[in-house]
């Protein structure tokens, strides 16, 4: 007598009951409630700037040649060291933005481990243009040296951000050749760099620029056109003058998105290029926690920020 013949199907369960138990997988871990989508109102530049924000530890004085001169420190609570995020307003280079645009974005990071260093500037019509606007750029940076003294700052872990305007700065801080004699400075080193929805070169902005601030503002803060000025537009070319980071997140916002070509460029020197799309009709909300676009941004935000 033919013994019965164990099916494939049969076998494959006797085998599977007798192997050892796999660990159960974990359920999908929760979603962060920190990156939740609360907000639904779009921003501009009035609303953002009353957004309630957490009160900066110090507000002080970098210079004392302009009242403009000064900055806004946020501590995260703990012991520390903490890596630091140095945040440049936008305001098309002429005074329409200022600290308090990032005011919320400050108290999100500095609550989130990353301590937040936010120095205002000389603009256009305030004794800025170049080459005020630039040596507050780099003395505000510098300043960070001052703090750590007294707040447990880890200046091994410094990122730049910057929205619109102040993205020029981003691009600029991290070279190490400045470009000009004319700005002279001993920066600390910048490790990282984050561009909020504004424009990675200048040059290509000229023209633009009496589109989107409503009169032509770059030439007047450069002292000039391409033309007149080859070598401070060059020194804003990322291609021409690398800035030395490892890792750069781009945010395209409102404003005319990134060259791909210059996007190609900047990865081609070795830097780690991100680029996050948000809503291409809001310029600002992507500085709001609690809005989608901030969603979008805020986990690399952080670990950009915070990484090592």
């Amino acid at each position: 007598m033919m013994k019965p013949v164990i099916s494939l199907m049969a076998l494959a369960a006797t085998l599977a009951a007798c192997a050892p138990k796999e660990p159960v997988a974990e359920a999908l871990a929760a979603p962060d409630p920190r990156f939740a989508v609360t907000d639904t109102a779009d921003y501009d530049p009035v609303t953002v700037n009353q957004l309630p924000a957490d009160p900066p530890t110090l507000k002080v004085a970098y210079g004392t040649a302009s009242e403009r001169q000064y900055g806004e420190l946020r501590m995260p609570k703990g012991k520390g060291p903490f890596p630091l995020a140095v945040l440049y307003h936008g305001g098309c280079w002429a005074g329409m933005g200022g600290t308090v645009n990032l005011a919320p974005l400050a108290s999100f990071l500095a609550r989130n481990g990353v301590a937040t260093w936010s120095p205002s500037y000389r603009e256009l019509g305030s004794d800025g243009g170049w080459p005020n606007t630039f040596s507050d750029w780099a003395q505000g940076l510098i300043h960070v040296k001052a703090l750590a003294k007294s707040y447990p700052l880890d200046l091994s872990r410094i990122t730049v951000m910057g929205h619109s305007a102040g993205v020029t700065p981003v691009m600029w801080l991290p070279t190490g050749h400045k470009g000009d004699t004319a700005i002279s400075a001993d920066l600390p080193p910048i490790r990282a760099a984050v561009a909020l929805d504004g424009p990675l070169r200048i040059g290509d902005f000229v023209g633009i620029d009496q589109a989107v601030c409503g009169q032509p503002v770059i030439a007047a803060m450069m002292g000039g056109t391409p033309a007149e000025q080859p070598t401070r537009y060059a020194m804003l070319d990322p291609l021409v003058n690398k800035p030395l980071v490892g890792r750069l997140l781009v945010v395209d916002g409102a404003l005319p998105e990134p060259d791909p070509a210059l996007i190609a460029g900047l990865r081609a020197q070795g830097i780690a290029v991100e680029v996050i799309r948000v809503a291409q009709d809001q310029h600002f909300n992507h500085l709001v926690p609690g809005t989608a676009d901030f969603a979008a941004i805020g986990p690399a935000l952080l670990d950009i920020a915070g990484g090592r």
